[in-house]
């Protein structure tokens, strides 16, 4: 339903600190028309230029806060930490050296789960441009 939309075009670049390029980031909107905790959120998936994104390397950013990936995925993880529909959130890989300027094909696998109903897997692909 909302497969399109989750994979947003927008804040697609490299990511910088003391001037040194140590990853890059891409942003994703729920996909589902209510919020959920984030402790809902069953896989994450992104395939670029043909190449899965490590597990380990992707890092979550949510209201100023950061959680490692896997971490999310743990049964104990707090269900206070809410993702609203239309709120983006960002992934930040953190692969030590960023990304290349300009447009990769890209291809996101979003899992979440509500309590009435299975877990619903969206993908969606499209070519975005990094910064």
């Amino acid at each position: 339903m909302y497969n399109k939309q989750i994979l947003s075009e927008n804040n697609a670049r490299s990511v910088w600190a003391h001037g040194e390029k140590y990853g890059y980031q891409f942003q994703v909107t729920i996909n589902y028309y209510r919020g959920l905790p984030l402790c809902c959120v069953d896989q994450i998936t992104m395939v670029i230029d043909g190449e899965q994104v490590p597990y380990d390397e992707m890092y979550i950013q949510h209201r100023g806060r950061e959680y490692h990936y896997p971490d999310i995925l743990k049964d104990d993880f707090p269900t206070d930490f809410y993702w609203l529909f239309g709120e983006p959130l960002t992934v930040v890989v953190k692969n030590g050296k960023g990304i290349e300027q300009g447009i990769h094909h890209c291809k996101l696998t979003l899992g979440t789960r509500r309590s009435y109903t299975p877990t619903m897997v969206s993908v969606c692909e499209k070519d975005l441009t990094f910064a």
